[in-house]
């Protein structure tokens, strides 16, 4: 057995990606098993259908088929979640609505989705950004989880589980290449290394030409590539203990991300003109900006350079069955490199030389459970859980040779436009910054059996939390002080503040938990109602707040209260004609206190951007899944939610820039209106059809469908960061050989080429209103091979 793995490795250079493992493999949505679809979303193996949780499963298989490897792909699947991003570093992640704030990320706060492989929580929610590689199954459960995974799961969580190691030799792969120079090879092999090991190899590479072409500098950007590596070793010494140690590697790099411009704006909304605006701005140079049809997808940002995000990590995960209980231990070590080169002004104009955040992750946990074996009386599992991150971070802003000239209005304090110029050029500020958190949890829930029809789950978790670290910013470079006028050195003090250090260090306590009782109605139907306590993590603002009188920051600005997540909920599950039909029904109303939210100072130049709590938010709505298997061979599926979810109070909003013209109120009540990234409608439907051609060979076939209705990309809801509803369609073809060794695929994804947003916003400066636009129509061939 050992010679054949080993065998399997070195003939094993074909990219490959492994079939589940029937014990723990969960169809997608479109896929109505046979059998059970497992989870593990109570810490222990059950039935979806037995959970009384909302939950959506995704199957590893079925995503391979259709391509789907990234949570951008993925969420197409599952209505109830919404991802975008405006750079791999700020990713949106929301379920129900709730989860991410639109602004950018902020080191010293946390998202409220948790975002969980193998058992170990990704803190950062770049880490999530990457090709995810050798799945077995994406579990995404709707509503807070804080009782048994933790910390800031106020919204949900999603759960990734990989494929485990195999005794039994297997490889498999795939090839794709397609349309924009897409080239893709995935893998994987495993087996026996001894009696009692076994090991796996997972890698992934992916190329792809550029989306948009920049005619500044002539090529093709938002280009991809992605690299990932996974190792395995399964160790069982016994029949009652089994160790699993994991280590993987990824790198990605993206020539991104820069919005395209889609117009101007000369007016506000009371027909104020507005002063000094982008078209005036941009005269000064002869410059015009490529205001086209985004169809094009042009751009001619000068400064638009290699992303760079890399991440690993090594964890062992421990399972010994202890005959009455068994004990399960994951500890883990992960990192995450952040190293952009953005262009923040858009444009071929020099204004901006850099303005990035650049952040060296690192991450300690370890957890313990302790779980009742069988089914009991009671069944239960405990807990203790630690945490520690650390995120050396550094800001830096640098402006270029047209900064003054373009921010600096023409007349201000009698400058001449050589003047303009020399007051900005070569400045810069650099904020070094290192939030620190440690977290310390103890956990445990109980299901009581009260009849056999009859469930009580109580589950109760205790968190200790405390956040630390510093912030400062200073300035440097530019023309030396003694060639500057009074005005001049006044103008650069204000671009480029000056923050002396200020250290932070807040600790919170909080319980969190759940109360659900549930009921079958006869074997195929369970009812169950649900109410669940959350908190997301209170954090520490480490960025450029408001200053006081003396120059000094606003230090009580700086800490966020922890958000606050009760949560109601009724469901229904339910089981047709001997499991080929599968239907699901949930409501929930939710209530979020201590909203967390963005606060824009704009009485100063630049703005000044920070996290606060800014009152309280509701979601609330009804959820469906459907799957069915008619006929052999024919697969269906759909799923629906209608989430009108809103703020209920917010009424110190910076107004939109449209409606800030001068003389009108600057501060604006948002209660009542849509929450930012939470599409009110949102449904997808689809299918899959195989049927023999001959006893060797299988035809199948397989689309669906995807809409989601209009939502804001700001917090403040700016009618510029609408993006309109949209639906975007898949499609893929092929044929399989009838013992599963080979199989080749035509795919398309956007078939109709829609154009779509990722985010959509107006520029405080001078009013240009801009897009991140969607992935347009991609085309593709895909060959696959198992041995």
């Amino acid at each position: 057995m050992t010679h054949a793995f080993f065998a399997a490795l070195l003939a094993g250079t074909a990219p490959v990606a492994t079939p589940a493992e029937p014990a723990v493999s969960a169809p997608v949505a479109d896929e109505a098993p046979a059998g059970d679809i497992l989870v593990t979303a109570r810490r222990r193996t059950e039935s979806v259908q037995d959970v009384p949780v909302a939950i959506s499963v995704l199957g590893g298989e079925a995503l391979e088929q259709k391509g789907a490897y990234q949570l951008q792909q993925i969420y197409q699947e599952v209505p109830s979640l919404t991802v975008y991003t405006s750079n791999p570093r700020n990713v949106t992640i929301n379920i129900r609505g709730l989860g991410s704030n639109v602004a950018t990320a902020n080191n010293g706060l946390d998202l409220g989705v948790g975002f969980y492989v193998d058992d170990v929580y990704y803190a950062r929610v770049g880490q999530s950004g990457f090709d995810l590689v050798d799945l077995d199954r994406i579990e995404i459960l709707r509503g807070p989880q804080g009782t048994l995974f933790g910390r800031n799961t106020t919204a949900g969580a999603i759960v990734v589980s990989t494929r485990k190691p195999t005794f039994e030799t297997e490889a498999s792969g795939d090839v794709t290449i397609g349309n924009f120079g897409l080239f893709q090879g995935r893998g994987s092999v495993s087996g026996a290394i001894g009696d009692k090991v076994a090991g796996r190899l997972s890698f992934e590479a992916t190329r792809r030409d550029g989306f948009l072409y920049n005619t500044y500098q002539k090529r093709r950007v938002h280009d991809f590539q992605n690299y990932s590596v996974r190792g395995q070793l399964l160790f069982t010494p016994g029949d009652d203990l089994t160790v699993r140690f994991i280590g993987d590697y990824a790198e990605q790099q993206q020539n991104c991300c820069v919005p395209i411009l889609l117009g101007t704006l000369t007016n506000y909304d009371n027909g104020a003109a507005i002063p000094y605006n982008y078209a005036q701005r941009t005269a000064q140079f002869g410059y015009n900006p490529p205001l086209g049809d985004p169809r094009d997808r042009i751009t001619d940002s000068d400064w638009l350079g290699p992303i760079r995000m890399k991440q690993g990590g090594v964890q062992a995960n421990v399972e010994w069955d202890l005959g009455p209980a068994t004990l399960t231990s994951v500890t883990a070590f992960r990192f995450w490199h952040w190293t952009p080169r953005n262009d923040p002004d858009y444009s071929a104009l020099n204004i901006s030389l850099e303005g990035n955040q650049y952040d060296r992750q690192r991450q300690v946990s370890q957890e313990l459970r302790l779980a009742s074996n069988g089914k009991r009386t009671i069944d239960w599992v405990v807990g203790l859980y630690a945490f520690h991150q650390s995120i050396n971070g550094w800001f830096r802003n640098e402006y270029g040779r047209d900064a003054g000239e373009f921010l600096i209005a023409p007349g201000t304090a009698g400058l001449t436009p050589a003047q303009r110029r020399a007051t900005l050029e070569g400045t810069f500020t650099y904020a070094p910054s290192k939030p620190e958190t440690d977290s310390y949890a103890a956990f445990g829930q109980g299901v009581w059996h009260l009849t056999p029809a009859i469930d009580l789950t109580v589950g109760l978790r205790y968190t200790q939390e405390r956040k630390y670290g510093f912030y400062e910013q200073v300035r440097g470079g530019g023309s030396p002080l003694s060639t500057l006028s009074p005005a001049q050195i006044a103008l650069r003090n204000a671009y480029t503040p000056v923050y002396a250090r200020y250290t932070l260090d807040r600790s919170w306590g909080d319980a969190s938990g759940l109360v659900s009782l549930s009921g079958r109605l006869g074997a195929d139907a369970l009812v169950y109602v649900t109410y669940a306590r959350g908190q997301k993590s209170g954090g520490l603002n480490f960025a450029t707040l408001p200053l006081a009188s003396d120059g000094t920051p606003l230090l009580d600005l700086a800490v966020v209260a922890p958000e606050k997540v009760d949560n109601y909920e009724v469901g229904w599950k339910s089981e047709w004609f001997e499991r080929r039909l599968t239907a699901n029904l949930s409501a929930f109303l939710t209530d979020v206190s201590n909203y967390q939210s963005t606060i824009v100072d704009a009485s100063v130049v630049p703005p000044r951007a920070y996290i606060a709590n800014v009152g309280d938010v509701r979601s609330y709505g009804v959820e469906g899944e459907l799957r069915a298997r008619p006929i052999d061979g024919l697969s269906l599926y759909a799923s629906a939610t209608w989430n009108p979810a809103e703020y209920r109070r917010y009424t110190n909003a910076q107004c939109p820039f449209e409606q800030r013209a001068p003389g009108q109120p600057t501060v604006c009540d948002l209660s009542g209106r849509q929450l930012p990234a939470a599409p009110r409608w949102a449904w997808s439907a689809g299918g899959s059809y195989d049927v023999p051609v001959n006893d060797r060979v299988t035809a199948f076939a397989g689309a669906d469908y995807a809409f989601r209705s209009s939502f804001y990309t700001s917090y403040n809801l700016s009618r510029f960061s609408l993006v309109d509803g949209f639906g975007l369609a898949n499609a893929r073809v092929g044929v399989r050989s009838a013992d599963g060794k080979w199989e080749a695929s035509l795919w398309a994804r956007n078939l109709f080429d829609t154009l779509t947003y990722y985010t959509r916003g107006i520029s405080e400066n001078g009013a240009v209103f801009f897009g991140l636009t969607g992935d347009p129509r991609t085309v593709g061939l895909t060959l696959r091979t198992r041995l």
